[in-house]
């Protein structure tokens, strides 16, 4: 098996704990290490024999209070609440 992410697809990754770390790279790259949330996807896919064709979408939970000390701005539910509408 073997994994391949969108802005780096240039590498193929066979190590799944450096997918982890890529996409905690990417994460703090797109959202910032504070918490932020943005619509911007880290899209990654798995090539392996036997596996089924299946999409996943992670999304951030339904939010009312932004994380005090974050970059979770005041309109933290309304953004959270289109994100999941939109997919």
């Amino acid at each position: 098996a073997w994994a391949i992410f969108d802005k780096v697809s240039e590498q193929k990754f066979t190590d799944f704990n450096k997918v982890r770390e890529e996409i905690e790279r990417q994460t703090e790259m797109v959202a910032g290490k504070n918490k932020g949330i943005v619509n911007d996807p880290i899209v990654l896919t798995v090539y392996a024999t036997g596996a089924p064709d299946l999409s996943l979408i992670d999304l951030p939970g339904i939010t009312r209070v932004p994380v005090k000390g974050s970059d979770q701005g005041e309109d933290i539910e309304k953004k959270t609440r289109d994100m999941t509408l939109h997919y």
